[in-house]
């Protein structure tokens, strides 16, 4: 730090805070010297009375390393520990982009600055017009149009390979969907609500354009065509897409039911990712307040949402650009009518995405083409299934089916009849009543294996594992079965459970088909180390009490050869294999972990852990699981989960591995699920066949678990800081009130930190204790927390509507108690980041300082800025010309951030100007008026870079816009108001004015 001892050198002996200036000794000592000319430049300031070594307090250096060190710590765990794995393939495809220039300001008035575009895979769609079904994809932040063509090519594959061929399906109304892509030529939609707005507005006018083509393109290839005109797109919405997507109903320009099914991938829904313009907050407080009471209007109301279903996919921990807990919509879309799905709980899918790979994954766009192919009906206007069975379609295809089932509202569906299965001609054995079946290397001299089901206690449900196909040749039917009326045995019978069925005489059955409710899960191997290895098992589950009169589970063999694989099916009661840790804290968990020498206590197939105390997503875990000494036939493996959202993690050939979720976002209040069960659940599968239990351990990883908080609190470390340079400033001033020169900002923060962080710090751990204990209950506004008794009843009204709070609005949003540590950290961390930042920018002064005076003759350079008149008319003209072009700039063409950011850049140059007069000055009664005045200006210096991340974002769509040659003003950027006084105020302390002490007995700075 030896750049900062020549400015510093003054002021930073925190041993002396505070001394007087005796301007006439000064002057007295000075005429008893006389300074050699060679000399007395460069020892102008050690010929003062003033301290002349540079020294930081010890607090400020720990806290200065312990910052660096924990930052590069965080960094490190973020981007290295409890990653998941990679398991994405490359989806291919033959793009083809036509643009629609039909589409023009005509028909709407940003079509100067976006276009529209419908996609065509060159192999699949010979046709280039519109003729199926509409959908139209919504890129998101700074994404490029082109993104859509690995989901639509796929769609027009599977429909031209297999959805064509099938007749039945062209009968129910599926057809070839028309993706529709929109260029918003990588608009910066995150950064600026105004930009959203344009987003949506210019798609509402898009969409009713698409809906207007197909009257006539449809009659090109069938004049006579049956179906009805479509009055419904079908939206894809990837990241900040998904948000537009959404404020598309609350747009005037808006026609009712011209959207009914949204898919949205990566999109912060609950949170802006990057809150630092206003309007974008707003939006999301707007919409999503839309969208809450959307669901509870009725379907006859222009804002109702009835039938309006949402899918949000969320890519996992390997997006580091969008936090996963933001992509919840639990609190804005019912259960009926959306859910939230991580792409590691898809079937055939399995594995953690990043934020660009959720929209090229091969195994996910299979899945997404094939969801969006099973929910189209060109024969109904909305184009689409009703919602009921839409949601049906999106739960079989993106959820496990190990969930708890909600009710849709659809009529139970009956199981597909089989037929008759004459046991006569078909090899067959009957197992006894509860027998589990064990059967490996299948071979064929059984075909039919005959399980008795059992009374619903105490075996109430039965389970059943697989390697081999359902329902396939070569494969296994699972059947459910009753005896033909005619040969039905004697009843009572059934409830003896010692009974072994061998009739004396061959039963012809009555069979439905019970395949077709397995569950598919990655296959566990010993040789295998991820769930997207590509091969699967089959697992069903079948809850007893609703089969019914069915009085057997047949599991019928097609194949006509012998195979390698396995098959084991059990009856169980599964109340005795969950395991409930109610009893274990926190605290107990951190230090002690959790360790389960015998799991399960009854030895079952499928057994449960359930851990409450496991719910935070700020928290990682290491768990090891060991079991020694067993011949498998598959190797256990375990299923991770969470009710609040369908997030499920498979660790297959579980040994060691890491536990982390994600849950409730910051600043939004929870809303619990149907059947919410707090907590960790983890579902174990593991050969029954072997009496050795699992021996379980989870531990706390706190390395792992420090990277989880910079996706969560990132724009902390941009507004704590900026609260640190307020409190130092108010130090400063506090002490130059009293009587002391302007201390340097590093001063000040020393004094801050020694005096007053402590009772800070005191505070904030008050609030954030009373935050996570009344649970965002509370709402407060200024009216309750100062005296308003001059201002009359209206006003004090109008007062508390406008700045009332919710306390879950405050600090980190926290609502977990056992987190009210981590704000006062923040702030800790804060102070460090405001030392590197006071440290950068006074780096950077001295070295255009010294650029300066070396670029040009020292003495004249030096002499024209300390003499030059800092109130000539000449200069003033031109200060008011520059600042009058400016404010007409900001009125007309530029965002007022635009004029903030000139503000910077002078009052960098102010700061250097102000750098040079210090350091040259000679006289004694001008050496602390130039130095106050270079710390007064360094300390506004560094309050303004910590302004910068709220200005610069606009900036960076202003100047995006330039690029595509749009000029059309912000209309909410535009405000002079806005920025008039930070440039009057930049004016008036670059022309080396202070701020005037305070006369009154009591500084105002003083609390």
């Amino acid at each position: 730090m030896g750049f900062l001892e020549t400015e510093e050198r003054e002021s930073l002996e925190i041993k002396s805070p505070r001394y007087e200036v005796d301007t006439s000794q000064n002057e007295q000592h000075q005429g008893d010297r006389t300074p050699s000319p060679a000399s007395s430049e460069n020892s102008a300031l050690l010929n003062n009375n003033f301290p002349t070594s540079l020294s930081f307090s010890y607090s400020m250096i720990i806290i200065g390393v312990l910052t660096i060190i924990l930052v590069g710590m965080i960094m490190d765990s973020f981007f290295n520990r409890q990653k998941d794995s990679k398991g994405c393939h490359v989806s291919r495809m033959y793009p083809w982009f036509i643009k629609h220039d039909n589409f023009d300001s005509e028909q709407s008035k940003f079509a100067g600055k976006y276009g529209l575009y419908l996609y065509r895979d060159r192999v699949y769609d010979s046709n280039d017009q519109p003729t199926g079904i509409p959908a139209l994809f919504i890129p998101g932040n700074a994404g490029s149009y082109k993104q859509v063509r690995s989901i639509a090519s796929e769609t027009s594959k599977i429909f031209s390979e297999i959805v064509s061929r099938d007749q039945r399906s062209l009968e129910m109304g599926v057809r070839a969907l028309d993706f529709f892509t929109v260029d918003f030529n990588e608009e910066f939609s995150a950064l600026h609500g105004h930009s959203l707005n344009e987003q949506a507005e210019y798609l509402n006018d898009a969409i009713r354009y698409i809906l207007s083509l197909y009257p006539s393109t449809r009659k090109i290839l069938n004049t006579n065509s049956p179906h009805p005109d479509p009055t419904s797109v079908i939206i894809v919405g990837h990241s900040m897409g998904g948000v537009v997507a959404r404020t598309l109903f609350t747009m005037p320009n808006y026609q009712p039911g011209s959207i009914n099914t949204i898919l949205t991938f990566a999109t912060p829904h609950v949170l802006p990712p990057a809150p630092f313009d206003w309007q974008i907050s707003k939006i999301y407080t707007d919409i999503n307040e839309f969208w809450r009471n959307g669901y509870s209007q009725s379907a006859t109301s222009e804002n109702s949402l009835a039938e309006v279903t949402l899918i949000s996919i969320a890519g996992g921990n390997l997006d580091t650009v969008v936090c996963s807990d933001s992509a919840n919509i639990n609190s804005i879309v019912p259960a009926s009518h959306g859910f939230t799905v991580f792409t590691t709980s898809i079937p055939n899918v399995w594995t953690s995405m990043d934020h660009q790979a959720i929209l090229w994954c091969e195994q996910l766009v299979k899945v997404v083409a094939t969801s969006l192919l099973s929910i189209v009906d060109i024969r109904r206007s909305g184009q689409t299934k009703p919602s009921a069975e839409r949601m049906a379609a999106f739960r079989k295809f993106y959820l496990t089916g190990l969930e708890d089932p909600i009710d849709l509202g659809l009529n139970k569906s009956k199981r597909e009849f089989f037929g008759i299965v004459n046991l006569e001609k078909v090899p067959h054995k009957f197992l006894n009543m509860g027998q589990r079946i064990v059967l490996n290397h299948l071979n064929l001299t059984t075909q039919v294996y005959l399980m008795p089901i059992p009374p619903p206690e105490p075996l109430s449900t039965f389970s059943l594992l697989t390697d081999q196909y359902l329902s396939k040749n070569p494969g296994i039917e699972i059947l459910l079965c009753d005896v033909m009326p005619t040969e039905v045995p004697d009843q009572q019978n059934k409830k003896d459970l010692s009974l072994n069925i061998d009739l004396p005489t061959a039963p012809r059955l009555s069979c439905h088909i019970a395949s077709n409710e397995a569950s598919l899960l990655p296959a566990s191997r010993r040789d295998l180390k991820h769930p997207f290895s590509g091969l699967t098992f089959n697992y069903l589950k079948l809850n007893v009490s609703d089969l019914g009169d069915y009085q057997y589970i047949a599991i019928m063999f097609y194949n006509k050869v012998s195979m390698e694989g396995f098959l084991i099916g059990e009856f169980f009661d599964e109340r005795l294999t969950i395991m409930e840790l109610n009893n274990s804290s926190m605290k107990d968990l951190i230090i002690d972990g959790i360790h389960i020498d015998e799991f399960p206590e009854h030895q079952t197939m499928v057994s449960y852990l359930h851990i409450p105390i496991i719910d935070s997503s700020l928290m990682t875990y290491k768990m090891s699981v060991r079991r020694v000494g067993c011949v498998e036939h598959f190797a256990t493996f375990a299923r991770q989960s969470i009710s609040s959202m369908y997030e499920s993690k498979f660790l297959v050939n579980v040994d060691n591995a890491d536990l982390n979720i994600h849950g409730q976002s910051p600043f939004v209040t929870p809303v619990s699920a149907p059947n919410f069960r707090r907590g960790l659940e983890l579902q174990f599968w593991m050969d029954p066949t072997c009496s050795i239990p699992l021996s379980i351990d989870i531990e706390w990883d706190f390395y792992g678990s420090l990277g989880k908080i910079i996706m969560r609190f990132q724009t902390v470390l941009v507004a704590f800081p900026f609260i640190i340079v307020i409190m130092t400033l108010r130090t400063q001033f506090r002490e130059y009130d009293h009587g002391e020169t302007f201390i340097s900002f590093g001063h000040g923060l020393a004094l801050f930190i020694r005096q007053t962080f402590l009772k800070f710090i005191i505070f904030v751990s008050a609030l954030s204790i009373y935050q996570s204990v009344t649970r965002a209950s509370k709402t407060y506004s200024l009216a309750d927390l100062f005296p308003m008794d001059y201002a009359s009843g209206d006003m004090q009204k109008a007062i508390k509507a406008k700045s009332s709070f919710n306390v879950n609005d405050t600090l980190l949003g926290n609502q977990d108690p056992f987190f009210w540590f981590l704000p006062p950290l923040f702030f800790i961390m804060s102070i460090g980041i405001t030392i590197v930042s006071w440290i950068l920018l006074a780096f950077i002064v001295r070295v255009l300082a010294g650029a300066a005076v070396f670029m040009s003759r020292r003495d004249l350079f030096v002499k024209n800025i300390v003499n030059k008149p800092s109130e000539s008319k000449s200069r003033l003209r031109r200060h008011v010309i520059i600042t009058l072009i400016l404010f007409i700039l900001v009125a007309s063409f530029v965002p007022y951030q635009f004029a903030f950011i000139v503000a910077f850049l002078v009052q960098i140059s102010s700061c250097v100007k102000s750098l040079i007069i210090a350091r040259s000055v000679y006289k004694s009664t001008c050496v602390q008026e130039s130095w106050d005045n270079y710390h007064y200006l360094q300390s506004i210096l560094i309050l303004f870079f910590m302004l910068l991340p709220f200005n610069v974002p606009v900036l960076m769509v202003w100047i995006r816009n330039m690029s595509v040659n749009w000029f059309a003003p912000f209309s909410w950027d535009h405000s002079i108001l806005a920025i008039a006084p930070i440039i009057f105020y930049v004016e008036i302390i670059t022309n080396g004015k202070m701020l005037p002490r305070s006369t009154g007995r009591k500084s105002r700075f003083d609390l």
